[in-house]
């Protein structure tokens, strides 16, 4: 659609629906897609990026929830832990692994975390490295599919290099926690 378009369905005027579009470019949600003849030059068209159909899709939490409550049915439960923690594990990969001790690997995946939506915090407790986090970047679906917190288990293991263990709270609103093993002091390469 044009940005005269635009103005017309939305009621706001050509400059307001302008600003809004340099938002949505910025954020790639929407592009320019080609020209339209105009009355004194051509106007731009502009149209959803993938990256825009991607966020404002609203199937993706149904059809995932209904995924995960097929495989606990038809899967066993170590099946289906194993398949999840896999998930986890090719997941991480498509982040650099950090260094150091697990300490300081692990307070990276916190904050890896935190860029896929979870508040976490890094903690110590009984002699080791604990990440809990206020919420969970994937409550829509933890919250009825306890086999999902095993991808988030699986990432931060592969991430960190060592063994997480689930620690979560799902009800009544879902916070993750993951116990770290710490007793590998080494510095990872």
């Amino acid at each position: 659609m044009t940005v005269d378009e635009l103005a017309g369905r939305l009621r706001l005027t050509a400059n307001a629906v302008r600003n809004q579009l340099v938002k949505l470019e910025e954020s790639n949600l929407v592009g320019r897609v080609g020209h339209r003849p105009g009355i004194s030059k051509p106007s731009l068209v502009y149209g959803i990026t993938l990256e825009g159909q991607i966020q404002f899709s609203t199937i993706y939490v149904p059809v995932l929830t209904q995924f995960l409550r097929t495989a606990e049915e038809e899967c066993s439960s170590d099946e289906l832990s194993g398949f999840m923690s896999e998930t986890g594990k090719a997941l991480a990969k498509r982040y650099t692994k950090p260094t150091g001790t697990v300490r300081a690997r692990t307070n990276a995946a916190a904050r890896l975390i935190k860029t896929l939506g979870g508040l976490p915090e890094v903690r110590s407790r009984d002699g080791s490295v604990v990440i809990q986090s206020l919420g969970c970047p994937l409550s829509a679906l933890t919250s009825e599919n306890a086999a999902a917190c095993r991808i988030l288990e699986g990432l931060i293991t592969e991430y960190v290099g060592a063994q997480a263990h689930t620690c979560c709270v799902r009800h009544p609103v879902p916070r993750c926690c993951f116990q770290i093993d710490s007793d590998q002091k080494r510095t990872r390469a």
